[in-house]
């Protein structure tokens, strides 16, 4: 799962995580690889890179740490500016509204091998507006978007597009890092309002903004099914939606498509994060590094 060609050609694929320095870049660039491999091999173009913000730094520009590089081929597509696309010898293909304090972004194909920094729109609908340029005007086929979890909306608006859930796990962080799978893994999974509920029940109660412990604290007690937007407007902890849906049906309007969990294990083996895990049917959506080379495994 996540680790053939097949997984991401075709396909716009957004890469969140819950944090700086969880994997996201490093996953990306993998998924970058393969789809050139298959790409190539079925005579198809090669993947478009994005960012949400500011990525592909040798530092982080706050911490200091060390971040992975942002590998292009000739024939990738880039959204970035001119300036950060000039090591690949680039050639601008469409300018996007607005600037960034960095410069005006772009869209440009790489006329050679080289690493490059990601400079990408903040808000949601420059990200939506570049990625359907790119779709429309058959620039490319296949989208990698290196984002963050609070920008997994975006994926709303792409038709077809998906978000993958990539995060590091280490033995003092175990706890925390199984209870935001189960409880990402709980909000992908909510049925959409419509299919399974009578909207016209008293007890349906629609929200206009987010679920949080306050708002569901303030809700009628002859609420039966409440329905939000989609699962990013929800802001309850894994015990706080385990409690809610105990003892209310949750759903939402519209669902974003998921393509399954990246954990890079760190001082722990992945079984020991699987027995702490222990739910088979989160486990079957868990990739484990699937960009790390490993003997066997043709790089």
């Amino acid at each position: 799962m996540l680790d053939r060609p097949e997984d991401f050609l075709g396909r716009v694929t957004f890469v969140t995580g819950p944090e700086k320095h969880c994997g996201k870049t490093t996953f990306m660039n993998r998924a970058a690889l393969l789809a050139r491999r298959g790409a190539a091999a079925s005579g198809r173009p090669g993947p478009a890179l994005l960012t949400v913000g500011y990525d592909g730094e040798a530092r982080d520009l706050l911490s200091g740490a060390r971040k992975p590089a942002v590998p292009v081929e000739r024939g990738d597509l880039i959204v970035t500016t001119e300036r950060f696309a000039r090591p690949c010898s680039p050639e601008i293909l469409e300018a996007l509204p607005g600037s960034t304090a960095l410069g005006r972004l772009c869209v440009a194909r790489a006329g050679r091998p080289a690493t490059v920094a990601l400079v990408g729109p903040e808000g949601n609908s420059l990200v939506a507006w570049a990625v359907r340029r790119i779709l429309d005007e058959s620039l490319g086929e296949t989208v990698l978007v290196d984002g963050a979890i609070n920008r997994v909306t975006q994926a709303a608006s792409i038709e077809g597009a998906r978000f993958v859930y990539a995060l590091r796990v280490d033995a003092a962080g175990l706890e925390r890092s199984v209870s935001r799978v189960r409880r990402m893994a709980a909000l992908v999974d909510l049925p959409l309002a419509g299919a399974t509920a009578d909207e016209s029940a008293p007890g349906h109660v629609v929200m206009a903004g987010a679920l949080t412990a306050e708002t569901a604290a303030r809700l009628p007690a002859a609420a039966e099914s409440v329905v939000v937007d989609d699962f990013t407007k929800i802001f309850l902890s894994d015990a706080e939606l385990a409690a809610f849906t105990r003892g209310r049906r949750l759903l939402v309007a519209r669902r974003v498509e998921f393509g399954g969990f990246v954990v890079a294990c760190r001082g722990l083996t992945d079984d020991a994060f699987l027995e702490r895990l222990a739910d088979d049917s989160i486990a079957s959506m868990v990739a484990f590094n699937p960009y790390e080379e490993r003997p066997g495994r043709a790089a």
